[in-house]
């Protein structure tokens, strides 16, 4: 399920699609980011540190992460949901991942994985909106 999103640091903000993935869990709100999105946003110089996450089939990765927080905005046609502070970590794929908690922390609820059809908690069983 693909959500537009607003990504901002300090000063500087990048909007991009990313993939609602209720597979990526963790206690607190994550992202996954391609390090040319993060290069875009923070610059060529920003700080990393390592962390060992365990993967949704149970193994365990090591996973650069930005040192500092950054805000994450939630933009549909008629609301912009947010900021909520994530944890971002920098992959070599080309996919930017929302954990369970940040999905959660927008108040997302997945209806249907597949077709892209959710709502927010508040609309639930009046409104049905789909992923772009």
């Amino acid at each position: 399920m693909r959500l537009k999103i607003r990504i901002c640091y300090r000063d500087r903000c990048i909007e991009t699609v990313a993939i609602a993935s209720s597979g990526f869990i963790g206690r607190d709100p994550e992202i996954t980011l391609p390090r040319s999105l993060v290069e875009k946003l923070l610059g060529r110089n920003f700080s990393t540190v390592i962390v060992e996450k365990v993967l949704a089939d149970g193994s365990i990765v090591d996973l650069e992460r930005i040192s500092e927080s950054l805000k994450l905005y939630l933009l549909t046609e008629d609301r912009v949901i947010g900021p909520v502070d994530v944890h971002a970590y920098i992959i070599r794929g080309r996919f930017v991942l929302l954990n369970d908690a940040t999905l959660s922390t927008l108040r997302i609820v997945i209806i249907d994985p597949r077709d892209g059809i959710w709502c927010f908690r508040d609309e639930l069983g009046r409104r049905e909106r789909r992923g772009i």
